[in-house]
């Protein structure tokens, strides 16, 4: 081989690792960037569970003492003034915001429907007393979560309820 060959090979060569250093540049960008995506989804799951975590603390204030319960009652002024009603809302709002933070964790596909329907298995939606409950306050929780319960209360099979 010439010179010339010789120059021209190597040209080839430099040219080929110039596309293959692209190729992987862009392969590691797009790499960082999913990577970033999922950290951000984290974050905000992590986030909002903190917050559903704080207020289930609230709540859960009330179930644990009925002294507690008696003034929080008072904070509250639509809700009934016989405390053990109180403290029964008190922990269906701990249930269904439980399912709150299941809805939004399989919004940000975080898990899948079958591990959000077993998150939500915990509602006591079969009972008259948590479907009146949600009835009457479902405006706290987001529209897709609201559609997805009232779904699963749609599908409930026709008998007598429980109280």
């Amino acid at each position: 081989m010439n010179r010339q060959q010789w120059k021209d090979l190597l040209e080839g060569i430099g040219f080929i690792a110039i596309i293959a250093s692209l190729v992987f540049v862009g392969i590691e960008t797009r790499n960082g960037s999913r990577q970033a995506a999922l950290n951000t989804r984290a974050l905000e799951i992590a986030a909002y569970q903190e917050l559903m975590s704080n207020i289930d603390e609230i709540n859960a204030l009330s179930l644990q003492s009925e002294t507690t319960a008696a003034v929080m009652s008072r904070v509250w002024p639509d809700e009934s003034q016989d405390l053990d009603v109180f403290r029964a809302n008190r922990a269906l709002y701990i249930l269904f915001r439980h399912g709150d933070l299941a809805f939004f964790m399989y919004e940000r596909g975080a898990i899948d429907e079958s591990r959000l329907l077993s998150a939500l298995a915990i509602l006591p939606i079969e009972t008259q007393v948590a479907r009146d409950f949600w009835a009457a306050r479902n405006g706290s929780f987001t529209e897709g979560y609201k559609e997805y319960v009232d779904s699963m209360i749609a599908d409930l099979p026709e008998r007598d309820s429980l109280n």
